[in-house]
């Protein structure tokens, strides 16, 4: 059933003894790269003396699609496929020398018997697992689909199998299935050193059924940056003289970017939107709020609040109608739009002008063409930066007075009713007006904002030591264990937690603690064996045995045991290009 593996494994040592000869005299398929009687090898990397070629990138690369649940569509993956094969590839040698080293050893009947059974073995890097939904080991495949139907063995079947899923010789894959199988013996013996004892589970059942809630309140970075007020030039000059090293590098970064510029504008607006399928009715109604909106702006209305307060724009309005420099000529914008902003002057604001979409009304700020100088474009540097630290410290500045006033207050709900309509306020700069009867029984009404992330005062859902206040924030774990802090006797952080970008008030619910106990960890313990200990004990092997590779890595790269190679494989291909 296996002479036909026998003999040409056999045949595999006077294989690479021909390629050996054939190398130093600078013949056969690499023979193209001599120059000038020098031979450039290129290949993947080497790991502690051993060479890792292209094909075994190349092989690596084509299998990591074939056992992963990622979606190659998302760019992040597709990304993690190929640096996720070079890890796997460094990673699998580490392994396998560490293996041979404390003397495993992987015979020829252990391959031919898993070429039989049709099971191989992969490795992807560490880092790249979580990313791609995949895990280093053993793949298998219907037997049949190999070569192997019973007692029989079609050898011709499974060389085509080799080249065509591993784009591999049969010796080659040999090759590569014993390090594979070194590498993968070594994982399960690490693995298999990690044990949980029933303090390990005592404090994994802590983590799940030590439980609480908050009451809370965001302070979202988002919402605060648009408090800014960027057109105070004075204040932006100010800053920007504390922070010139900071603008010159943004500039110099920007600066090839800001040259040889077609004519463009910028401008705010706003879009008073036509109902879909508008009759004539409909859009004169709309033209006449447009023109009411207008009026107030030509009386010295503030246009950023009357943006934010009337604009249908979702992408713009709560930056008050800001767009973003747009060309001239060739622009996505409508002709009708860019005539009416191009007939301004700055600062002037056109008339109600009609696009399909609706009614609006444009303010230019500015024109620019050819190269920007820059004194400008640091002006404009000077604006986007300060806008981000002011919104920064804004946000910070609002949570430490409302939690000011958590400290002394009875009525948690009147605070914070007290701290949204502030935040709001400065938003709309100014109170929301009611709605405005205009001529022929038209309204004029604020649009209803549901999605303005001011601060509200907000339950968390009951959330264990191990879950989360909010789950859309990064750092989210910091805000669990600040709660955890919490008591009914000292309810109240603090100072403001800043989690990612935004910053978060949280006082402990009353009633909502839940403690572990030991008593019901005892009763529990058993059913806890066959389930919780399962998952928790395959996590603690996983991280243990992350840090054990990412270990064995960093060693090897400090003494010089680690180089990646010159292939220019490595990089991604071309569009429409595939390795090969």
């Amino acid at each position: 059933m296996l002479e036909g593996f026998r003999k040409h494994s056999n045949s595999f040592f006077l294989i690479v003894l021909i390629a050996s000869v054939a190398t130093i005299f600078g013949v056969g398929p690499g023979s193209q790269s001599c120059s000038q009687g020098s031979l450039k090898v290129t290949y993947a990397a080497k790991v502690h003396g051993r060479t890792l070629s292209e094909s075994d990138f190349v092989a690596a690369v084509g299998m990591v699609p074939r056992i992963m649940r990622a979606s190659e569509e998302n760019p992040a993956v597709a990304g993690a496929i190929r640096q996720g094969a070079l890890d796997g590839l460094i990673e699998r040698e580490l392994l396998a020398h560490e293996a041979e080293r404390l003397g495993m050893r992987v015979t020829e009947e252990m391959v031919n018997e898993e070429f039989r059974n049709c099971r191989f073995y992969a490795s992807v890097g560490v880092g790249a697992e979580p990313v791609l939904g995949v895990q280093s080991g053993r793949v298998e495949l219907p037997p049949s689909s190999c070569g192997g139907v019973g007692d029989r063995f079609d050898f011709p079947q499974f060389e085509r199998v080799a080249r065509r899923l591993f784009r591999r010789t049969v010796a080659d894959l040999r090759e590569a299935m014993v390090r594979e199988m070194l590498a993968q013996r070594m994982r399960d013996s690490v693995r298999a050193s990690v044990q949980l004892s029933d303090e390990d589970m005592w404090r994994d059942y802590q983590r799940s059924h030590d439980q609480m809630a908050v009451r809370f309140l965001r302070y979202n970075l988002n919402f605060y940056r648009n408090l800014v007020r960027d057109d105070d030039a004075a204040q932006v000059e100010a800053w920007a003289g504390q922070h010139t090293d900071e603008i010159q590098r943004q500039w110099e970064r920007r600066r090839e970017s800001l040259r040889g510029l077609r004519r463009e504008f910028r401008a705010r607006h706003i879009l008073v939107k036509y109902p879909e399928g508008a009759t004539d009715a409909q859009k004169a109604e709309v033209r006449a709020r447009a023109e009411a909106i207008r009026a107030q702006l030509v009386a010295g209305g503030d246009f950023v609040r009357l943006a934010r307060l009337y604009s249908d724009d979702p992408g713009n309005w709560r930056e008050g109608g800001m767009l973003p420099w747009t060309a001239v000529e060739g622009s996505n914008f409508d002709a009708a739009f860019v005539r009416a902003a191009t007939a301004l002057q700055p600062n002037g604001v056109s008339p109600v002008t009609e696009t399909p979409f609706g009614a609006h009304i444009i303010q230019l700020l500015a024109f620019r063409e050819g190269d920007v100088p820059e004194a400008e474009a640091k002006r404009d540097i000077a604006r986007t930066l300060f806008r981000e630290t002011r919104g920064a410290e804004l946000a910070r500045e609002a949570a430490r007075t409302t939690l000011e006033r958590m400290r002394t207050a009875t009525n948690l709900d009147e605070v914070g009713t007290q701290a949204h309509a502030a935040a709001l306020r400065e938003f709309f700069r100014g109170e929301v007006p009611a709605p405005v009867t205009l001529a022929n029984n038209v309204t004029l009404a604020p649009v209803e904002r549901t999605d303005l992330d001011a601060p509200t005062l907000q339950d968390s859902e009951v959330f264990a030591r191990n879950g989360f206040v909010v789950n859309d924030v990064e750092r989210a774990e910091m805000l669990t264990s600040v709660a955890f802090g919490l008591t009914q006797e000292s309810p109240l952080v603090r100072e403001p937690v800043q989690a990612g970008d935004d910053w978060f008030l949280m006082r402990f619910k009353d009633g909502s603690r839940t403690v572990a106990t030991r008593e019901e960890f005892g009763r529990q313990r058993q059913e806890l064996l066959s389930s919780v200990n399962a998952s928790a004990l395959a996590a603690r092997q996983r991280d243990v045995l992350v840090q054990y590779v990412t270990h064995l890595r960093q060693e090897a790269e400090h003494d010089g045991q680690v180089r990646i190679g010159n292939s220019p494989r490595l990089r991604a291909p071309a569009p429409g290009q595939e390795d090969n």
